[in-house]
């Protein structure tokens, strides 16, 4: 099934008491703010192949999609078991002697300020080769659809959708609360129901999010305590 920003869109509008007061190009930028701010929590995970060169051991992370942390470095590759590499400090013991780990360094204080991308440094402590490659498995952000891009595919899991939902609902009642706040004429009843309608989007997001952790937790328990089953089973 196809899950683009228009099913999305057309998900988010059956909560919307109005079709015309928010128009597309409005709705799909509350949408491209609900998906970075729930990537926050729950990021994609995401896979990036490094071509390695000898006499290179510092090598950019990826930051094309807003990267947030390493999860593992296989290197080699293509051995049986996998080879994954441990992470330390560049200064550690480990690190000066060239053992099988490598270093994360931070992004230079000179950088752009418009360069978004720049995920900091990884260094490999062996020395590598030209035709080698490692894989960076990493957490970062879902991708951002672009307002109007209606054919553009939405990685947020479908069953997120309704947390999506409820951000878009907060922002639209706190965009009212707000245009309505500039105006003299209004009367507090009408900014402390637009108030109320607001906190109950934000509180109805926040218990979808608890639930959403909840089954995660769940799930990483339950197969944590299969595989130590079945290496019972084995042993």
């Amino acid at each position: 099934m196809p899950n683009t920003l228009t099913d999305l869109r057309a998900q988010i509008r059956l909560l919307l008491a109005s079709t015309t007061d928010w128009p597309n190009g409005t709705i799909d930028g509350f949408i491209a703010d609900a998906i970075r701010f729930h990537s926050a929590q729950f990021p994609r995970r995401w896979r990036h192949t490094l071509t390695l060169a000898s006499s290179t051991q510092a090598y950019d992370l990826p930051g094309a999609h807003s990267f947030q942390g390493i999860l593992a470095v296989e290197y080699p590759i293509g051995e049986t078991p996998q080879s994954f590499l441990e992470e330390v400090p560049e200064w550690s013991a480990e690190f000066q002697q060239a053992a099988n780990v490598y270093a994360v360094r931070g992004i230079a204080d000179d950088t752009a300020i418009e360069a978004d991308t720049a995920a900091a440094i990884i260094l490999f402590a062996e020395t590598v080769a030209t035709g080698e490659t490692a894989i960076i498995e990493y957490l970062a952000g879902h991708p951002v659809p672009a307002a109007g891009d209606d054919d553009a595919q939405i990685t947020v899991p479908t069953h997120h959708w309704e947390a999506l939902s409820a951000l878009v609902e907060f922002r639209t009642h706190w965009e009212l609360e707000t245009d309505e706040a500039v105006s003299l004429t209004n009367i507090s009843i009408l900014l402390s129901q637009l108030g109320q309608e607001a906190r109950m989007a934000w509180n109805r997001y926040k218990e979808i999010t608890n639930a959403l952790l909840m089954q995660e937790s769940q799930s990483a328990h339950l197969s944590w305590a299969q595989a130590h089953d079945t290496q019972r089973r084995v042993y």
